[in-house]
C-alpha cells in the first residue's frame, strides 16, 4: 500500500470513532443525568421518611393528649353526676319533698 492510500483511507477509519466518540459522549451525559435524578430522588425519599417519622411523633403526642382529656372529662362527668346525686340526697334528707 502507498502512502497516499493510506491518507485516503484514512478519514474514513476515523470517522467510524468520531462517531462512537460523540456516541460515548451523549451515553455519558444521560448517565450524568440519570445520576443527579436518581440522587435527588434518593434525597426526596430521605426528606420524606423523616417527615413521616416526625408526623407519626407528633400523632403519638395528639394521641396522648386526647387520652388524657378524655381521662378528665370522664372524671368530670362523674363529678357532675356525684354532685347532683348528692344534691338530690341532701334535698330529701332535709324532708323538703316529703309533706309534712
Amino acid at each position: 500500500m502507498s502512502d497516499e492510500s493510506r491518507v485516503a483511507d484514512l478519514p474514513e477509519t476515523i470517522l467510524p470513532f468520531e462517531g462512537y466518540r460523540v456516541m460515548f459522549r451523549h451515553i455519558e451525559k444521560r448517565l450524568t443525568s440519570l445520576e443527579l435524578t436518581v440522587a435527588a430522588i434518593e434525597t426526596d425519599r430521605a426528606v420524606s421518611e423523616e417527615k413521616r417519622k416526625f408526623m407519626v411523633a407528633r400523632f403519638n403526642q395528639i394521641d396522648t393528649r386526647l387520652d388524657k382529656i378524655d381521662g378528665h372529662i370522664g372524671r368530670l362527668v362523674w363529678l357532675i353526676i356525684a354532685a347532683i346525686l348528692g344534691g338530690l340526697m341532701s334535698f330529701m334528707m332535709q324532708g323538703a319533698v316529703l309533706p309534712h
